[in-house]
């Protein structure tokens, strides 16, 4: 090839066979968003244990896992602007160092206001992580890969809070609840430090910025093996028209133009409830199981099953996303209400608690996922990451506010079944934003579909 031929990288994604950068980049991606899970769920599973070795009250810790959120939501904004300046993987590098060295530090906290400013700090390195290697895996898969791909990242995420539960229940009760943390900062260390040398750029981040041509060289020909690519050729990306102007402003008021303007708002109102249910259950659960008689075990037992099932749940969410469109997704958040609802009323035995938080588990988060991977079926590539970095953190008000107002309503003595019934609302919300997001796509599909057939129809 000529040293001056001009490479369409996009092209090269797209028609790109399986490929060892490409399984690299996705590996080391789920690799961290499984320890980006864990630690999310990190002060759920040492809550009980920290209750019982502090003397707190338990409605006391919602101002913990609320500036744990509250910094998460800081992250997915400080850390998207990163990861646009300085790169996806020195950013995403850099996230996992944070949440990772302040959920070390957090062995050694010793009083409740420490243990708040330690868990919003790791909470900003874990909200910059999730956008970060969505962008980075959405710039190196061809578009009818990506909502698989990110349905497995998400599996490692949700796999993290599964193990987590695992962990809490077997070390715990011997090391206490510091055991949690030394897992929690220890892995991501040394995940950045591995992820630091064996993480490639973004290819796009590096064309677009005109940075490295002798390393996107190396990475286009190990993607096509044959193609002959030199630091001196012509690398260009050739995608969908981007938003006028480059700025912050420009990009965030194009989420907002023409037919956006409706989809949007619906969408970060169904992150928004969603995201309220699914707190509450990841924060509140095992201290609501104990209280109902459950023991420290079965409770982190209980929240590993809730994980798991998500993890099922998620992945099944992109197929049928995939193979249904974004209407089907509406069902899911329908069948979570009554089963949220449940948890509060009906008397498990130890099996079935856990058979119940599978199932819970297998709707909220499920239903939770599909959006994730719904966000991308309604903007443009050139604001696919500004649109998902976004509605990540809009969805951060709801994890604020779920865990928030269910600690304000505990220390309000409000009993564990009025709890579940109100956690069981919002998903009626995300279902009716989804039916609305659902049936204005299958419109807009027929209505794609029918100039074809008067073309078909109209004689020759």
């Amino acid at each position: 090839m000529s040293a001056t031929a001009v490479i369409d990288v996009s092209d090269v994604i797209e028609r790109q066979r399986r490929n060892g950068v490409v399984l690299r980049v996705m590996i080391l991606s789920t690799v961290m968003m499984c320890l980006d899970g864990y630690d999310l769920h990190a002060m759920a599973f040492a809550a009980p244990s920290l209750i019982r070795s502090w003397g707190i009250d338990k409605a006391t810790l919602g101002v913990v896992f609320s500036a744990g959120v509250f910094g998460i939501l800081v992250g997915g904004l400080v850390f998207g602007y990163l990861g646009d300046r300085i790169g996806r993987r020195l950013a995403m590098v850099t996230a996992t160092l944070t949440f990772g060295g302040f959920s070390l530090l957090t062995v050694w906290a010793g009083d409740l206001n420490t243990l708040i400013a330690l868990r919003f700090l790791a909470g900003i390195g874990i909200g910059g992580l999730a956008p970060l290697c969505f962008s980075l895996n959405l710039e190196y898969v061809p578009g009818r890969y990506r909502g698989t791909v990110v349905s497995i990242i998400m599996l490692g995420y949700v796999a993290g809070g599964s193990a987590g539960g695992l962990i809490a229940a077997w070390l715990v009760p011997q090391f206490g609840w510091p055991i949690v943390f030394w897992i929690g900062g220890v892995l991501p260390l040394i995940a950045a430090v591995v992820s630091f040398y064996a993480l490639p750029e973004s290819i796009k981040y590096l064309v677009v910025h005109g940075k490295q041509p002798d390393e996107v060289a190396r990475i286009v020909n190990d993607i096509e093996p044959g193609l002959g690519a030199t630091p001196a050729s012509r690398f260009v990306v050739y995608e969908e028209t981007s938003p006028a102007g480059s700025g912050l402003l420009a990009r965030v008021t194009a989420l907002f133009d023409g037919k956006l303007a409706a989809i949007t708002p619906l969408l970060w109102l169904a992150y928004i409830a969603s995201s309220m249910t699914m707190f509450f259950l990841n924060s509140w659960t095992p201290i609501l199981a104990e209280a109902s008689g459950y023991t420290p075990a079965q409770a982190a037992f209980g929240l590993s099953m809730f994980s798991l099932g998500g993890a099922v749940g998620a992945l099944l969410a992109g197929v049928v996303l995939d193979r249904y469109g974004v209407l089907a997704i509406a069902a899911v958040p329908m069948i979570a209400c009554p089963l949220v609802a449940s948890l509060g009323f009906a008397g498990f035995s130890d099996a079935s608690f856990l058979i119940a938080m599978m199932c819970v588990g297998f709707f909220v988060v499920g239903g939770h996922q599909g959006l994730n991977s719904a966000v991308g079926q309604f903007y443009p590539s050139a604001n696919r990451s500004t649109a998902v970095g976004w509605a990540l953190s809009v969805a951060k008000i709801g994890s604020i506010g779920g865990p928030l107002i269910a600690g304000l309503l505990i220390a309000r003595h409000l009993p564990a079944s009025s709890l579940f019934l109100l956690a069981a609302l919002p998903p009626l919300v995300m279902a009716s934003c989804v039916l609305t997001l659902g049936l204005s796509q299958r419109r807009r599909t027929v209505a794609a579909a029918e100039p074809d057939k008067v073309d078909q129809a109209a004689p020759a």
